[in-house]
């Protein structure tokens, strides 16, 4: 009896943490490169466990064919990877916020290693990204992710085809909705730079042989930390607003 009961239970576990890996492989805070290895398994296994307890009815029986059993593992992961990347895609809006936002006010050239990207950004993505993985903490926007996950038992049933199509319409929705999100959070800078070259031109035009290089490099720089500063605030709270929004939306 009990050979029988401790082969399905461990299946039932198995799965649930096919399905769970993602989450701290993919999803913002949890899956950056600076959370150590052994921190984001023993949260996989740990959130495994109470998820087993809460949907292990819900597993069906396992399969007896190998290449069923491989076939339904390959699907809890791919469900996992999709709701994850979600979430990830919509934080890299901050990336794009940070490269656009430093290409205008002349610090493109500065670079860092940026912990959500996991490579060498412009120091001010990775500021701006930073910025916004602190804010999803302390407002608790990363427990909507993880009860996202739990609820997913119910809107992603295991062992039921999964909707492709949706899945790739929604992530090309939110692909877009981040590069505009990106962009919207710039473009104040976007604006000033504009004005800002044109009134250097202008000058430049008027008055010959001014040094227009020396004088608006230095002004450019100056100004584009006052921005930052100023509008820091303002961009965050546009963040959490669409990054809840959006969360809420898909992953329930």
């Amino acid at each position: 009896m009990l050979g029988e009961v401790l082969p399905a239970e461990a299946f039932a576990f198995v799965l649930i943490m096919m399905r769970m890996a993602p989450l701290v492989m993919l999803m913002p805070v949890l899956g950056d490169r600076s959370i150590p290895p052994r921190i984001r398994t023993g949260f996989a296994l740990a959130l495994s466990f109470i998820l087993y307890g809460i949907h292990g009815n819900k597993i069906p029986p396992m399969p007896a064919q190998v290449f069923e059993l491989f076939t339904l593992m390959a699907q809890e992961l791919l469900v996992g990877s999709m709701l994850a990347l979600t979430a990830r895609i919509l934080l890299s809006a901050t990336h794009t916020a940070g490269t656009v936002i430093a290409f205008q006010s002349g610090l493109a050239a500065a670079q860092s290693f940026d912990p959500a990207q996991g490579s060498q950004s412009v120091i001010v993505a990775s500021f701006v990204s930073l910025t916004a993985i602190t804010m999803i903490v302390v407002t608790d926007l990363h427990h909507i992710m993880i009860e996202g996950f739990a609820h997913s038992y119910i809107k992603f049933p295991v062992g039921e085809v999964i909707p492709y199509e949706d899945f790739a319409s929604i992530i090309v929705r939110f692909v877009a909705d981040s590069f505009a999100l990106g962009f919207q959070l710039a473009a104040p800078f976007i604006v000033y730079a504009l004005i800002f070259n044109l009134s250097l031109g202008l000058i430049a035009r008027m008055v010959q042989g001014f040094q227009v290089f020396f004088i608006g490099m230095p002004m450019n720089l100056f100004m584009g930390f006052v921005l930052m500063v100023l509008l820091i605030g303002a961009m965050m709270q546009l963040f959490l607003e669409r990054f809840e929004s959006h969360l809420v939306l898909f992953l329930g």
